[in-house]
């Protein structure tokens, strides 16, 4: 009859390392040395960048321009002012009424005084004045105007409308376009005409 086998319990076969902890104590104390990952310092606003400097270049020399150009504008505009005046005079002028030659010749003289001087053209009359005037714009006074300028400014007749507009948009023309004088071009003229009022 053979003997029993007695019942033994199994012993557990050998299991591996839990894989939470592979790492050896030396690993481990190595691993304890390292240092934490320091960021690299917050980039601070000065010293500027390059480009922030040629920025602040560019904006300070556009500010620059647009301060002499709204000073040269300025000064032209006040340079044109006896420009803007006489023209509103002259277009203020009624033509049908029996003085209107002589009120738009006056303009003229008014104007040229406050460009030219009294000493060069307050003097002139005739063909020497109509010379002056064309002397100092491109195009020439017209027949028409000539015609009104020359045979109704000191006789009765008040001459033709025609005439009188051609006259008129001659002077209004000429006030405009005029050329100053080169060696006065410095000196701003007079904004006002009321200086040259006595012509």
């Amino acid at each position: 009859m053979p003997l029993p086998v007695p019942l033994t319990q199994a012993s557990p076969a050998p299991q591996n390392p839990p894989p939470g902890n592979p790492v050896s104590p030396e690993m481990q104390a190595l691993l304890n040395q390292l240092k934490d990952i320091h960021e690299p310092a917050a980039i601070g606003w000065w010293p500027l960048a390059p480009g922030w400097w040629i920025l602040a270049g560019v904006i300070i020399a556009l500010l620059f321009a647009a301060g002499w150009l709204a000073l040269r504008l300025r000064e032209k505009k006040r340079r044109n002012l006896y420009r803007a005046e006489g023209v509103r005079l002259l277009r203020s002028v009624a033509l049908d009424e029996p003085r209107a030659v002589e009120e738009i010749n006056t303009l003229l003289k008014r104007v040229a005084v406050v460009t030219f001087g009294r000493d060069s053209c307050a003097p002139l009359t005739g063909q020497r004045w109509i010379g002056f005037l064309e002397s100092a714009v491109e195009q020439p006074m017209p027949e028409a105007a000539q015609r009104a300028l020359l045979e109704s400014l000191y006789s009765a007749s008040a001459g033709s409308h025609t005439d009188l507009q051609a006259l008129r948009d001659f002077a209004i023309r000429w006030v405009r376009e005029h050329r100053l004088p080169q060696a006065d071009i410095s000196q701003p003229a007079s904004p006002s005409l009321a200086e040259s009022q006595h012509v």
